[in-house]
Protein backbone atom coordinates (compact mmCIF):
# COMPACT_ATOMS: atom_id res chain seq x y z
CA UNK A 1 0.00 0.00 0.00
CA UNK A 2 1.54 3.23 -0.89
CA UNK A 3 1.46 5.96 1.49
CA UNK A 4 1.83 9.06 -1.23
CA UNK A 5 -1.02 10.60 -2.46
CA UNK A 6 -1.58 11.47 -6.14
CA UNK A 7 -1.68 14.97 -7.77
CA UNK A 8 -5.01 16.07 -7.81
CA UNK A 9 -6.77 16.24 -11.11
CA UNK A 10 -6.92 19.85 -13.11
CA UNK A 11 -10.41 19.64 -13.71
CA UNK A 12 -11.20 19.29 -9.82
CA UNK A 13 -9.55 22.57 -9.86
CA UNK A 14 -11.25 23.99 -12.52
CA UNK A 15 -14.49 22.83 -11.02
CA UNK A 16 -13.13 24.28 -7.14
CA UNK A 17 -12.67 27.90 -8.87
CA UNK A 18 -15.53 27.79 -10.73
CA UNK A 19 -17.64 27.31 -7.86
CA UNK A 20 -16.08 29.40 -5.44
CA UNK A 21 -16.63 32.36 -7.95
CA UNK A 22 -19.99 31.15 -8.29
CA UNK A 23 -20.73 31.24 -4.28
CA UNK A 24 -18.86 34.79 -4.37
CA UNK A 25 -21.08 36.13 -7.20
CA UNK A 26 -24.52 34.71 -5.82
CA UNK A 27 -23.67 35.90 -1.94
CA UNK A 28 -22.16 39.43 -3.54
CA UNK A 29 -25.49 39.68 -5.50
CA UNK A 30 -27.94 38.72 -2.18
CA UNK A 31 -26.31 41.74 -0.72
CA UNK A 32 -27.16 44.02 -3.15
CA UNK A 33 -30.49 42.75 -3.34
CA UNK A 34 -30.84 42.99 0.65
CA UNK A 35 -29.65 46.37 0.50
CA UNK A 36 -31.84 47.57 -1.66
CA UNK A 37 -34.51 46.04 -0.01
CA UNK A 38 -33.60 47.30 3.10
CA UNK A 39 -33.63 50.89 2.01
CA UNK A 40 -37.13 52.26 2.44
CA UNK A 41 -36.16 56.11 3.17
CA UNK A 42 -38.87 58.42 2.59
CA UNK A 43 -41.60 56.37 1.45
CA UNK A 44 -44.41 55.43 3.82
CA UNK A 45 -45.60 51.74 1.95
CA UNK A 46 -41.85 50.87 0.72
CA UNK A 47 -42.09 47.94 -1.94
CA UNK A 48 -39.96 46.00 0.22
CA UNK A 49 -42.14 45.94 3.30
CA UNK A 50 -45.17 44.91 1.19
CA UNK A 51 -43.06 41.99 -0.37
CA UNK A 52 -42.23 40.99 3.51
CA UNK A 53 -45.95 41.12 4.27
CA UNK A 54 -46.64 38.94 0.86
CA UNK A 55 -43.89 36.39 1.98
CA UNK A 56 -45.52 36.57 5.56
CA UNK A 57 -49.49 35.78 4.43
CA UNK A 58 -48.20 32.84 1.86
CA UNK A 59 -46.59 31.06 4.59
CA UNK A 60 -49.13 31.69 6.60
CA UNK A 61 -51.56 29.76 4.61
CA UNK A 62 -49.13 27.43 3.63
CA UNK A 63 -48.86 26.10 7.54
CA UNK A 64 -52.51 26.46 7.83
CA UNK A 65 -52.70 23.98 4.35
CA UNK A 66 -49.87 21.94 5.73
CA UNK A 67 -51.54 21.43 9.42
CA UNK A 68 -55.48 20.78 8.36
CA UNK A 69 -53.50 18.34 5.92
CA UNK A 70 -51.56 16.53 8.39
CA UNK A 71 -55.07 16.98 10.97
CA UNK A 72 -57.18 14.85 8.34
CA UNK A 73 -54.42 12.27 7.71
CA UNK A 74 -54.30 11.37 11.33
CA UNK A 75 -57.85 11.67 11.88
CA UNK A 76 -58.61 8.92 9.10
CA UNK A 77 -56.11 6.69 10.57
CA UNK A 78 -58.25 6.68 14.45
CA UNK A 79 -60.60 3.82 14.27
CA UNK A 80 -64.14 4.38 15.04
CA UNK A 81 -65.09 4.04 18.65
CA UNK A 82 -66.24 0.70 19.86
CA UNK A 83 -68.51 -0.26 22.96
CA UNK A 84 -67.00 -2.90 25.22
CA UNK A 85 -68.91 -6.32 25.15
CA UNK A 86 -70.38 -6.89 28.18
Amino acid sequence: MSTQTSRPHTLTAVVGVWCALTYTHAIDGARTVWQRLADDSGVEDSPSKLLYLAIAVALAIAAGVFIIGVFNDARDGVPDPVAPAP
